[in-house]
């Protein structure tokens, strides 16, 4: 039985929508960041007929005419049982992880800024690389990779400077995180999950008490004091409390100003795990990774607007059919944890 809501997918750029429509049981995509990033997984009965995609291929899939992923296929994966007959597994990522953008390299820059850097790295490793105008200016006196990947590389940078990475082909882009908007200033997608609409199922802790920190702290050796001092960043209002544990930060920083861009990217990280969990919803290919998801309709204390970490789009076909969207949710808004309702109400 055909899938019932409207994909497509092509392989080295031919459709194969057709082809594979009968075979599916299942395709799953996950739009996520990081080195991982994106994945998919296709899985299809398999009585022999089919011909194994070679490994390598480029394909992409669309979920109700909105692109949802683009990536590398790895080597299929076939599997049978007796009396269950058989299945083939084709897996994809957002990018080669067998590429050059994981050999570790030697690569240095002397007073240059983040995006001189890590855009010249990556260069080295075939991929183009977009900064967040914000992050690109960061500057330091000396830049090195000292071995590391340009993958390794980029998501360290990212890490220390609250900001997301995202990989897709060969190209790579550093958003800062929490923004919901691309580097070039355009708003990511906002979606809705719905209580008694679209609404399926949720798993949501508003307040993560854990994750909250008053403020971050990070040392450097002050040249001119010939001293080490320690610069304080405090959570921004929302990400922590007046009486949390403060979030030391480990190793040193060159100079006050790499201490201060880590310290603003912890802190925003605090400010994100402070609560969270999943919904699921029926299908929404909008639902992107740093989009909006506003939960409402559902309970007070866990209504308002959350960042998304990742989300899965999963298809299934035959009597299991069905077509949903499961979304990690992080960074909920000031509305969230709070139920303002009296007793007797």
């Amino acid at each position: 039985m055909p899938l019932t809501v409207p994909w497509s997918l092509t392989i080295n750029g031919k459709p194969a929508t057709d082809r594979f429509n009968p075979y599916v049981v299942e395709i799953e995509v996950t739009d996520g960041s990081g080195e991982d990033g994106d994945s998919a997984r296709i899985t299809l009965r398999d009585d022999g007929r089919i011909i194994m995609p070679r490994k390598g291929a480029e394909i992409t899939i669309t979920i109700m005419g909105q692109p949802v992923f683009t990536g590398v296929l790895k080597s299929p994966r076939c599997t049978t049982a007796k009396g269950q007959g058989g299945l083939m597994m084709l897996n994809a990522t957002g990018h080669d992880t067998e590429g050059p953008g994981k050999e570790g390299r030697q690569f240095a820059k002397e007073n240059a800024t983040l995006e001189d850097y890590i855009t010249g790295l990556g260069k080295k490793a075939g991929f183009t690389v977009k900064v967040d105008p914000e992050l690109a200016k960061i500057k330091r006196t000396l830049w090195a990779s000292e071995g590391r990947s340009f993958l390794h590389q980029a998501q360290q940078l990212a890490n220390e400077n609250g900001a997301t990475l995202k990989v897709s082909g060969k190209k790579a882009v550093i958003a800062k995180r929490g923004a919901g908007m691309t580097p070039s200033g355009k708003a990511l997608p906002t979606i809705r999950a719905t209580g008694g609409v679209n609404l399926i199922s949720a798993d949501i802790e508003p307040e993560e008490e854990s994750a909250v920190y008053r403020d971050v702290r990070l040392s450097f050796f002050d040249r001119k004091a010939a001293k080490f001092v320690e610069e304080k960043t405090d959570i921004r209002p929302g990400g922590g409390t007046a009486s949390g544990p403060t979030a030391t930060l480990r190793g040193r920083a060159a100079d006050k100003d790499d201490a201060k861009a880590k310290g603003k990217g912890r802190a925003s990280q605090a400010e994100r795990d402070k609560g969270g969990g999943t919904v699921e919803i029926q299908i929404e290919p909008m639902a992107k990774a740093e989009g909006t998801c506003i939960v409402e309709r559902w309970r007070a204390g866990t209504n308002g607007s959350y960042r998304i970490e990742s989300a899965t789009h999963t298809l299934r076909a035959a009597e299991s059919g069905g077509a949903t969207t499961k979304c990690t949710l992080k960074q909920p808004d000031d509305k969230a944890g709070k139920d303002d309702r009296k007793a007797g109400d």
